[in-house]
């Protein structure tokens, strides 16, 4: 029951109104953050690219670059780069930048990041897997590193985005666990404590960082139901908050300021046609765009937030690779009984699939929706709730127990498509999803350094995507944040608050 998650978050956070939640001395600026959930790999930025230890991960470390807020890269470690030939890449990094433990960033600390990702360790890690087409990482001079690749990488500045830089010699003195547990980077913050018990994570300012920080502590806490830390947030126990859908309406009223920003993916719930058994219904394409007509995409873009628009194809407005000539599926449910019937389903399936819970605005109830609107057309769904840990594990080895799960056509990081088809095609690391033809194509159009002629190539790409329906395209999806009034000097980039930038006016 919500009331009583609720509750008991308010409950736990007053017992730790006198720790390191406190605000501390009054000229002291600490932000207390809300999350649904803490990562699982606390300071290993390798083991994911996304929610949330992006939260977490983007106060501790730098890239090489970082996208600005109109989803374009800019400098962040590195100041300037060059396209040398189709496969190497030429870095010059920022002068004077040192780790938290005092080593220098330099172009050695580069190679040896890589040199890391690129051993069976790193390999096991969703970015050394990312990054296995970098072929040889070289120092040119302290300030200077060169990036040989296996085939032309047009997007390697976006996907270098993804590479947060470790420690090295750190990581490899302490190893990969005790690293996570006390990170050394060379962002705005250092971890100082990780309450386990409590689920309560403590950054303190960095005071070397090259990124001048207002704020003297950052502080996440866990709270998995979004009605909990709507309630803490009226209660003023935390001050900043990602928010479900439905909390919308309590907390304006409250007058707390609610941000609605683009995520960079399409919400999708994907097939698992790659594994499956091989009667599984969801191997014939006719059964899988069913599944899409079924689904009245514009009744449930009207139930969220605004931005959040229907969508048939891979890639969201504002993402490299978007056609905007491309149409939704329509909602047409005697065309998807036909179709099914016509595969040999005239009566339908039974249908297994896995997802998470308040893992983004809006996502229980349009999971609730699609299950429903499947089963309308008689394909019995049923859900399976999996935990966070269960869902990452499933994706990298595509080991689901159903023949569907919650997983969108997902551009953050990059903001560029590139990876998002990669992840649907027969060069993934376990396929989910292989269609030979759409391959080939799609390794043709990834090495293109002329941006128009990748473009076309792209939105190409993106009907042939949507004809094959690997997934159930549905909405355009937006992330929600709220905080208290007296919070100032709010920006979200690249799906992140800009933290050392945020004030604090308590009253």
């Amino acid at each position: 029951m919500k009331w009583l998650q609720a509750l008991c978050a308010v409950i736990c956070l007053a017992l730790a109104a006198c720790s390191d939640t406190g605000n501390g001395a009054d000229d002291e600026q600490v932000l207390r953050v809300g999350v649904a959930s803490l990562p699982s790999s606390l300071g290993n930025p390798y083991r994911g690219n996304g929610r949330p230890g992006s939260l977490l991960w983007h106060a501790i470390f730098d890239g090489l670059t970082r996208l600005d807020f109109e989803g374009d890269p800019e400098p962040a470690l590195a100041v300037e780069w060059e396209l040398v030939s189709p496969t190497v890449w030429r870095f010059t990094l920022r002068e004077g930048v040192r780790y938290s433990n005092g080593r220098p960033f330099d172009a050695d600390a580069v190679v040896e990041v890589f040199e890391w990702l690129a051993t069976p360790e790193g390999r096991r890690n969703l970015i050394g897997i990312e990054m296995r087409d970098i072929v040889a990482v070289r120092a040119i001079d302290t300030l200077t590193v060169e990036f040989e690749t296996a085939r032309p990488d047009p997007i390697l500045p976006r996907r270098l985005v993804t590479v947060n830089m470790v420690e090295p010699r750190a990581l490899q003195e302490m190893g990969l666990d005790a690293y996570s547990r006390a990170p050394v980077g060379t962002g705005a913050f250092i971890m100082t404590r990780w309450d386990q018990r409590r689920r309560h994570l403590t950054l303190e300012r960095n005071p070397d960082s090259w990124r001048e920080s207002s704020l003297d502590r950052l502080i996440f806490l866990e709270l998995p139901s979004s009605s909990g830390r709507t309630q803490a947030l009226l209660s003023g126990d935390v001050d900043f908050a990602l928010i479900d859908l439905e909390e919308m309406d309590r907390l304006e009223r409250g007058g707390f300021p609610i941000l609605s920003t683009p995520s960079m993916q399409v919400k999708a719930y994907t097939f698992r046609v790659e594994g499956s058994s091989e009667n599984s219904p969801v191997r014939d394409v006719r059964v899988r765009q069913a599944l899409n007509y079924a689904v009245d995409k514009h009744a449930i873009s009207a139930l969220l937030p605004g931005g959040a628009v229907p969508s048939g194809q891979p890639a969201p407005r504002g993402v490299f690779g978007h056609d905007p000539l491309i149409e939704p599926y329509p909602y047409d449910p005697d065309r998807a009984r036909a179709l099914l019937a016509e595969a040999g389903w005239p009566d339908g399936f039974e249908l297994t699939m896995e997802v998470l819970t308040d893992a983004a605005p809006g996502d229980d109830l349009m999971t609730q929706a699609v299950a429903e609107y499947w089963r309308q057309v008689g394909v019995n769904t049923r859900l399976r709730i999996v935990t966070l840990p269960e869902y990452l594990n499933r994706l990298l080895t595509n080991n689901w127990r159903g023949d569907a799960f919650a997983l969108s056509w997902n551009s953050f990081q990059y903001n560029d498509i590139t990876r998002a088809m990669n992840d649907f095609s027969c060069g993934r690391f376990v396929p989910y999803f292989c269609d030979e033809a759409i391959t080939q194509e799609f390794q043709a159009a990834r090495v293109l350094h002329d941006e128009a002629a990748r473009l076309e190539a792209y939105q190409e790409l993106a009907r042939a995507y949507r004809d094959a329906a690997p997934s159930v395209f549905l909405v355009e999806h937006r992330d929600l944040f709220a905080y208290a009034p007296y919070v100032d000097g709010v920006r979200i980039r690249h799906r992140v608050p800009v933290y050392e930038e945020i004030t604090l006016q308590r009253p």
